[in-house]
């Protein structure tokens, strides 16, 4: 006799199987293409990177879209808050340009700005006979279109294909920073110590690789020398911050002996312990 669990495992087995469903897959990624010329310079745009920041008429937000004549390393600028500063800071060069386009949530166009050398750029410009056929697609995720002018000194045609920058960095930490605030702060002290002991493993592993490198040339003392040359080392206060995994940013503001001093930190969470990864600051004039 046919034992029933036997039919019963025949039967699971051969029963058609629902099919497994296909990975979604990785949006694409941002493209530009075109050029942007004034009476200098003819850039030719090969990259674009779109973040939001805040709009520069109005007290509200909006969404900025750089083309440079580079690729834009995107994941690196992501783990920043201060985008701008970030791009004007790391990558933007005599050598590499960036024009800086503003749009609204539907793509709808805002303006530009532009500073390639002394005498020739532009903090903000708008002509309404800038013609745009950029509109967000794909449900909203996707802003696609082209940009285009034609005036006395400047001239571009641009088209962009590239995703709607999400509306916050991530996950709102308290307001003294959280477990990622505490580890800065913790760095902080030990920088202004000059304490390589306790600064190595408030580090992220890159950064220890560093220290570690100095301190078998005996130059770690000259390392931390260089770690806290552009660190608010007299004082420093965690302002606000946002989690996402294992990456945390935080906003900060301090002084040095000379000068006050706003940016962002950026913590990587190694081995279950939150670590700086960098640091990027601007004077503040005010």
């Amino acid at each position: 006799m046919v034992s029933p669990a036997w039919l019963l495992a025949v039967a699971v087995l051969t029963a058609p199987q629902a099919p497994t469903p296909a990975p979604t897959p990785a949006p694409a990624p941002p493209s530009a293409s075109g050029t942007f010329e004034d009476k200098r310079y003819k850039v030719p745009i090969h990259g674009a990177y779109a973040f939001r920041d805040k709009a520069w008429m109005d007290d509200g937000t909006a969404i900025r879209v750089a083309v440079s004549n580079d690729e834009m390393p995107s994941d690196a600028l992501d783990e920043h808050y201060d985008r701008t500063h970030a791009i004007n800071t790391l990558f933007a060069d005599d050598e590499t340009k960036v024009v800086y386009f503003e749009l609204d949530e539907k793509g709808g166009y805002h303006g530009y700005s532009y500073y390639f050398e002394s005498g020739d750029g532009c903090g903000y410009c708008f002509d309404s006979t800038v013609k745009s056929t950029v509109r967000a697609v794909d449900g909203g995720g996707r802003l696609r279109g082209e940009l285009s002018f034609t005036g006395d000194d400047v001239r571009f045609q641009i088209q962009l294909d590239l995703p709607i920058p999400p509306k916050s960095w991530g996950d709102p930490l308290p307001r003294d920073g959280g477990e990622p605030g505490k580890a800065f702060l913790a760095y902080h002290d030990a920088l202004v110590k000059r304490d390589a002991k306790a600064v190595r493993p408030l580090v992220s592993n890159d950064n220890g690789q560093w220290l570690d490198a100095a301190a078998k040339k005996g130059k770690v003392a000259a390392e931390l020398d260089s770690m806290a040359k552009d660190h608010p080392t007299k004082s420093v206060r965690v302002v606000q911050g946002w989690s996402k995994g294992n990456r945390a940013v935080l906003i900060v503001a301090g002084e040095t002996s000379s000068i006050r001093l706003a940016g962002d930190a950026v913590l990587v969470n190694e081995g279950g312990r939150w670590r700086v990864d960098d640091e990027l600051y601007d004077v503040v004039l005010q």
